[in-house]
């Protein structure tokens, strides 16, 4: 094994740990929403349409309303959304988002109304039922969350939830550099 891959370095160690918690997230959520009739690229989407303020892309609400549940129907703009909102804030490309909001309007689960400002834009809203599918995997999702959070007191987690943030917020500014832009001849892939 050439020394590079032989030596530690807490960056890649923290980058490869990432890979495996969120595989883990998905293996356990999969059949849950298998269940419920979404993917998991679906359960994001309509999580971030319904306004679920655990994404912290929002307006910062209150944690503790007792008026209101991860979805209340007060986030953003009256709980709408521009799917180019979702693609940026998820780091997703617009034609992912675009083929999974056309499937959850075919199910039923979201809406489409134009932007009074712009008819050429979509706002994207929850319908009741997309709201029910959420409320009904809330407590699945909590149950799989708190386990895989078990080991960590309410300190760790919050230092953890910090953490990641910065993490999340330096890769979304760092979309447009490639560090690997200038590789030597013998990493590109032959033609």
């Amino acid at each position: 094994m050439p020394d590079a891959l032989a030596h530690f370095r807490a960056e890649d160690a923290i980058a490869l740990c990432v890979i495996d918690v969120a595989n883990a997230l998905v293996r356990h959520s999969e059949p849950l929403l298998e269940e419920a009739g979404l993917t998991a690229p679906q359960w994001t989407v309509l999580m971030n349409v319904a306004g679920d303020r655990n994404f912290n892309d929002g307006p910062a609400l209150p944690a503790n309303d007792p008026h209101s549940d991860a979805f209340s129907a007060d986030m953003g703009r009256q709980g709408c959304i521009f799917s180019s909102e979702i693609a940026a804030a998820r780091g997703l490309s617009r034609p992912h988002i675009s083929a999974t909001v056309t499937e959850l309007l075919r199910k039923g689960l979201i809406r489409q109304e134009d932007d009074p400002s712009d008819r050429r834009r979509k706002l994207l809203s929850a319908t009741t039922e997309g709201l029910a599918v959420l409320r009904r995997l809330q407590p699945l999702r909590q149950a799989v969350n708190d386990l895989l959070l078990a080991d960590l007191d309410a300190h760790q987690r919050r230092t953890l939830l910090e953490a990641l943030r910065i993490v999340r917020d330096r890769s979304r500014r760092a979309d447009h550099i490639r560090p690997y832009a200038e590789r030597p001849p013998a990493l590109r892939h032959a033609s």
